[in-house]
């Protein structure tokens, strides 16, 4: 395609070439007209003119016919044959040399990116002490009358002492024993003691069977015969008033039966860890209780 372009061009340029290089004899000579003189006058020389002329009539001259000249015929310019360029080798273009790569340089270790600073944590609102409310005065409670508290440390020597003076206090005669036995016998053995009713007797057995240990008078033989009378007082809140005390502790130590010394100690214990009793009627808090235990009847747990 660029070579004919280039060819195209080359002979437009000869042509104009051959046009300005030929001589004027070969170009065509264009036919001239004839010239005609003119003469320029005024409006006035032109009437004088025109007056003469009207006055002198003369002849009119005749118009000697001249020849017209003869037209040369234009020759056509002899076109100049010019050798037609001949198209230029193209000479084989160098094959590109190759390229020389620089050495592969070592890879370079991609340097850490920056730790992304933390960002600041934003400030939270500072909450507003509250406004503390004046609280509302309660109205004062009269204290209540501190109520005696058993000493159980005092109750475990009382104890250790009676078994003292059992194992010191000289035996009675059997007949005198015998009649004491007899005459506890004739009293209730299920457990009433003189002031308690029927009712107010089960609500105490209830109230102390989770505290009398039953394996403590295991294999006693007649453990009917093993009665405990105990006395005590209570507070208006059904709390024990002072130690209770064993009405026959004198019977259980002259009698030798070591099962009755164990029963002692578990009566007056249970009625110890089993207070208080608020089940009664406040006016019966009062009064003396009597209990009677009877091991054979007192079921419970360990």
């Amino acid at each position: 395609m660029r070579f004919a372009t280039l060819i195209s061009a080359l002979l437009h340029v000869a042509a104009v070439g051959v046009w300005f290089i030929v001589p004027p004899s070969w170009r065509p000579v264009a036919p001239s007209d004839p010239i005609v003189p003119i003469e320029i006058i005024s409006e006035a020389e032109l009437s004088d003119r025109l007056s003469v002329v009207e006055t002198r009539k003369e002849p009119e001259a005749e118009a000697i016919e001249q020849p017209a000249p003869e037209e040369i015929e234009a020759q056509p310019p002899v076109p100049t044959t010019q050798p037609e360029p001949q198209p230029e080798e193209q000479q084989p273009e160098p094959e590109p040399e190759p390229v020389q790569l620089p050495p592969e340089t070592e890879a370079q270790e991609p340097e850490p990116e920056p730790e992304p600073e933390p960002e600041p944590e934003p400030e939270q609102p500072k909450e507003e002490p509250k406004k503390e409310e004046p609280k509302k005065e309660e109205p004062k409670q009269e204290p209540k009358p501190k109520e005696p508290e058993l000493d159980l440390s005092a109750l475990e020597s009382a104890l250790t002492d009676l078994d003292r003076e059992e194992t010191n206090a000289p035996r009675e005669a059997p007949a005198e024993t015998g009649q004491a036995q007899q005459s506890d016998r004739d009293r209730n053995q299920v457990g009433l003691g003189d002031k308690l009713t029927a009712s107010e007797e089960a609500m105490f057995k209830s109230r102390m069977q989770p505290c009398w240990n039953i394996n403590a008078t295991a294999g006693a033989p007649e453990p009917e015969k093993l009665l405990v009378r105990v006395q005590f007082e209570l507070t208006s809140s059904g709390q024990l008033k002072n130690e209770p005390k064993v009405l026959n502790a004198l019977q259980i130590r002259t009698s030798g039966n070591p099962f009755w010394v164990v029963a002692q100690r578990e009566a007056v214990s249970a009625v110890v860890k089993c207070a208080p009793y608020d089940f009664l009627p406040q006016e019966r808090y009062s009064q003396t209780f009597i209990l009677n235990f009877d091991p054979s009847q007192m079921g419970g747990v360990n």
